[in-house]
């Protein structure tokens, strides 16, 4: 897999990220492309997983406009390493409350402690064991939602500008929505198909002119 190919992988997970999409979204960095095809293997059963071979690509679409729930980021990576990668990741405002989890294959103590130390969420050696890595993904993207569901709390929440009314039904289902419940949850909730849910969240973000939980989580609902 060369470099066009793994922008390609990208961006086509990106574009495939929309309101249909309820899968927890996670960031790869690392210029181990094996390595990034058993990972995206391995985690896309469960997660929304994008790709990134170097620390310069993995900033370049976050600055595009592209925010995943949790990095996995290398840190022995040629140009740029993880350490580096990692200080302006969190120059960026956007990214600045996205768990980062060092992947890497260094064992030694020093490198594991400068990665905590420097404000990484955790730190997994490679070859990782399969239940441990979801096991701390799902534990780190747990905490990532806490912080952002206090951060929201302190933070006055804006009106959307909104083209055309949601309808109580719409308004009902977008609520549903920022309490991060998932499309299956919604129509268990309101007794209504999985599918139909799903193209009424498609609708309400089109009316929103939004694209994603995360900017919905930010808006003020109440009528």
């Amino acid at each position: 897999m060369g470099g066009d190919e793994t922008e390609n992988l990208f961006y086509g997970n990106r574009m495939s990220d929309t309101a249909t999409h309820d899968k927890d979204s996670i960031l790869i960095v690392d210029d181990d492309i094996t390595l990034l095809e058993m990972a995206s293997e391995l985690l896309g059963e469960t997660y929304q997983v994008s790709s990134a071979k170097s620390g310069t690509q993995a900033l370049e679409l976050l600055e595009q406009g592209f925010v995943p729930d949790i990095i996995l980021l290398d840190i022995a990576m040629p140009l740029m390493d993880g350490y580096t990668t990692f200080e302006k990741i969190r120059a960026l405002p956007p990214a600045q409350d996205i768990p980062v989890v060092f992947l890497t294959g260094l064992s030694e103590t020093g490198s594991e402690l400068k990665g905590l130390e420097i404000g990484a969420a955790d730190y997994i050696v490679k070859p990782f064991v399969r239940e441990i890595l979801l096991a701390r993904i799902k534990i780190h993207l747990e905490k990532g939602r806490e912080i952002r569901r206090l951060r929201g709390a302190r933070v006055k929440k804006k009106k959307p500008r909104i083209s055309t009314p949601l309808t109580p039904w719409e308004q009902k289902i977008a609520v549903l929505a920022q309490e991060r419940l998932s499309a299956g949850e919604i129509a268990e909730k309101m007794s209504i198909k999985e599918n139909t849910i799903k193209s009424a969240l498609k609708a309400v973000y089109g009316k929103l002119g939004i694209h994603s939980k995360r900017d919905l989580a930010e808006l003020d609902l109440s009528e």
